[in-house]
């Protein structure tokens, strides 16, 4: 498991298993479990967290955020790879992937800001 993790750390994987295996399942999987939502269904702020403990949120936000550098870092490191040896088809798949790290890290920025005002709101 180590060696795997390292692997993708590394951007040793190639692009697809990186942005889909170690990116689309497991956000769906966190987002789902922290949130308590289908991330597809989800049309608005998370209004739910504002029901779950604070301690729950704290290790969810935390292994939210460790996911996230860890999967951003090792995407990112493929990408590179990909575009200084990969073909076509996978250079193509390399712009796809940076594209949705730059957007995911742009949408994980707005809701830290909007869960952090709901928050506030409801703290006062």
């Amino acid at each position: 498991m180590l060696a795997y993790l390292t692997a993708h750390w590394r951007g040793d994987q190639n692009i697809a298993q990186s942005l889909f295996v170690n990116g689309a399942l497991p956000y769906f999987a966190l987002v789902r479990v922290l949130a308590g939502v289908d991330p597809i269904e989800v049309a608005g702020p998370w209004l739910s967290l504002t029901s779950l403990s604070p301690t729950y949120l704290m290790w969810g936000f935390a292994l939210f955020f460790a996911w996230l550098f860890w999967w951003v870092v090792g995407t990112t490191r493929s990408a590179i790879r990909t575009f200084r040896s990969g073909g076509v088809t996978s250079k193509i798949l390399a712009i796809v992937a940076l594209a949705v790290v730059v957007t995911l890290l742009g949408k994980t920025a707005s809701d830290v800001l909007m869960t952090a005002l709901l928050f506030r709101r409801y703290g006062t």
